[in-house]
């Protein structure tokens, strides 16, 4: 994967969560759509919280990978992107219950996301960035990273789409 083309597919999947996320007026935002589910907000939410840090790794400390800079991009998109699989978040990025307002979250996910794409950038993202390891796979390289951001937010989007769906009866 191109640097370019990794920066583009996270570019565009900013676009396509942040007009989910519009889809739903601020009451809708933060309602409940059924037993289990987060709200709409509480979806942005987790998005943001499990991305805030990611420029701070992009500038942090790294290392030469001993392995492909994308050895675990088909994992990444395999598993993010069956959405047959539910998915338990680590507490760390789970949401709290808080209402959410629609432009400031839909605003503090796009800045955070620009900041993320201007350290990338900057940044070699062949290196492993070895100031977080992901859960079962250790550090990420900055491509992986990318990579996971966007099938993340992908993944979420369809939630989103699924939850706006059942609000609309």
């Amino acid at each position: 994967m191109t640097t370019d083309f990794l920066m583009e597919d996270l570019r565009k999947s900013t676009r396509e969560l942040t007009e989910a996320l519009r889809l739903f007026s601020q009451e809708q935002l933060n309602q409940v759509p059924f037993p289990g589910s987060w709200t709409p907000g509480q979806v942005g939410q987790h998005l943001l919280k499990s991305e805030t840090g990611v420029t701070e790794l992009l500038r942090g400390n790294t290392q030469t990978a001993t392995r492909q800079p994308d050895a675990h991009h088909e994992n990444i998109r395999s598993l993010f992107l069956d959405f047959n699989i539910k998915m338990e978040s680590p507490e760390f990025i789970i949401p709290d219950n808080d209402p959410k307002d629609r432009e400031q979250l839909i605003r503090s996910l796009e800045e955070n996301r620009e900041s993320v794409l201007q350290a990338a950038s900057e940044q070699d993202l062949d290196l492993l960035l070895t100031d977080f390891d992901m859960p079962d796979w250790g550090p990420l390289s900055g491509q992986e990273w990318l990579t996971f951001m966007t099938v993340h937010s992908r993944r979420h989007t369809h939630q989103l789409h699924k939850i706006h769906q059942h609000l609309q009866g």
